[in-house]
């Protein structure tokens, strides 16, 4: 029944069905296939799929990303940064880096950092003559920082699917999350000083000054929704609330760029989002429903261990399994099939899921910018309107470090797991 399962979704996915329908479709043909299970445990896992109090984070961290960006606090943190690093070779390639870590420290979506901080600044680039290829690949990889940088959707969907604390997980992935940046800002700044990219004057303190007063409210938004979440006071699901308030009150009556005409638009396109990535959670919990039920985890598991037991080459064989996997299917649907195959295996082997966690989102996230999915990727490169070809080679040496990250990740677990247990004495 899994094997009609596996191969029905890498098909329908291949002939461009959307990742959703593909895995919905791929759970009714093998249900049909198996013949001796009532049709209804579909919706009946559908709903399973997206009944879960964690996950009603989402749709809250997308609406303040998307209030955020309507209310140009994007702009302003923009601003900072420049003011901030605008005075070294390539200046505005480390202003997107940059300012995406802020922007993702709010919304949790890679999608939506490169939307909000590379529709700004790749044009900015292309004017100053950066290559376009470039401007896309700096932006779409310093996006990946979306969804690693605490607070994290696909970790909310890892979470519920475990029934862990999500808060341990987001701070198991800020040092990560860090660390992703800050290779990010190296690599960025090497390449702009090999090839003479241009650099801005040096703020003066009068302007950095006002700079940072302008965005004051902007850059202490992530202190206050994950320093309520860290120190006990709420919930990640109530600090997704806690974050659409504070978008609301900041871009309403403190900015006042939000007007209240825009909310209408701005609630149905954050809807619109929401249903997207909530399809794709339903769908995917029925499709795992099938993978336990057929017993391929039990089956994957003895047949990996009849082959070794040392755990770091255990460990390489499921990276490469979820590189191969990012760059086929969507992040959050991978991560809900997956779990119940992997967990298992890496439970028997020692790997904590806490720390599997944030090596499975993190590998997962790598796929954005790697096509067919690569999503990243793809709408940086169309905000830049380049070439594919040339995006994406632009993103090699990027995508090459942050690869250099995730192997610090899988075999230096306590970069992860230091800062939970550190709290936690």
């Amino acid at each position: 029944m899994h094997s009609i399962l596996i191969y029905s979704i890498l098909g329908l996915s291949l002939l461009g069905m959307p990742i959703g329908y593909a895995l919905g479709a791929a759970t009714l043909l093998a249900l049909l296939y198996a013949d001796r299970f009532p049709l209804i445990l579909i919706p009946q896992q559908f709903f399973s799929g997206i009944d879960s109090f964690p996950i009603m984070a989402i749709p809250f961290f997308i609406l303040a990303g998307n209030l955020m960006t309507a209310g140009g606090i994007n702009q302003k943190l923009i601003r900072f940064c420049n003011a901030l690093v605008g005075w070294v070779p390539g200046s505005l390639a480390l202003v997107t880096v940059v300012a995406s870590m802020f922007f993702a420290a709010i919304s949790g979506s890679a999608v939506a950092t490169v939307a909000a901080i590379g529709g700004i600044t790749i044009a900015a680039m292309k004017r100053e003559g950066y290559p376009a290829g470039f401007a896309a690949a700096v932006s779409s990889s310093a996006g990946v920082c979306g969804p690693i940088i605490p607070p994290s959707i696909p970790l909310i969907v890892y979470g519920s699917a475990l029934s862990m604390s999500v808060s341990d997980l987001f701070l198991a992935s800020a040092t990560p999350g860090v660390i992703l940046g800050v290779v990010l800002c190296g690599a960025a700044y090497t390449i702009s000083k090999r090839r003479d990219f241009p650099r801005h004057p040096r703020a003066s303190k009068g302007t950095a000054s006002r700079c940072a007063r302008e965005g004051f409210f902007a850059l202490i938004m992530p202190v206050v929704v994950l320093g309520a979440i860290f120190s006990g006071i709420v919930t990640p699901t109530e600090a997704s609330v806690l974050a659409v308030v504070y978008s609301l009150a900041v871009g309403l009556f403190i900015y006042r760029d939000l007007k209240f005409s825009m909310i209408h638009q701005i609630l149905c396109d954050s809807a619109v989002a929401t249903s997207t990535i909530m399809f794709i959670l339903a769908a995917s919990k029925a499709s795992s429903w099938v993978i336990v039920t057929s017993r391929l985890p039990e089956a994957l598991s003895a047949a990996i261990l009849s082959l070794t037991t040392n755990k770091y080459l255990i460990l390489l064989l499921v990276n490469l399994l979820l590189l191969v996997v990012g760059c086929l299917m969507e992040g959050n649907a991978a991560i809900v099939i997956l779990v119940p195959i992997l967990v298992p295996l890496l439970t028997k082997v020692g790997v904590s899921t806490l720390h599997f966690g944030i090596l499975m989102t993190f590998n997962l996230c790598l796929g954005l910018l790697t096509p067919p999915v690569g999503a990243a990727l793809l709408l940086g490169n169309d905000i830049a309107e380049e070439k594919l070809e040339r995006s994406l080679k632009e993103t090699l040496p990027f995508f090459i470090v942050g690869l250099a990250v995730l192997f610090l990740i899988t075999y230096v677990p306590s970069v992860c797991t230091w800062l939970p247990e550190l709290l936690k004495k």
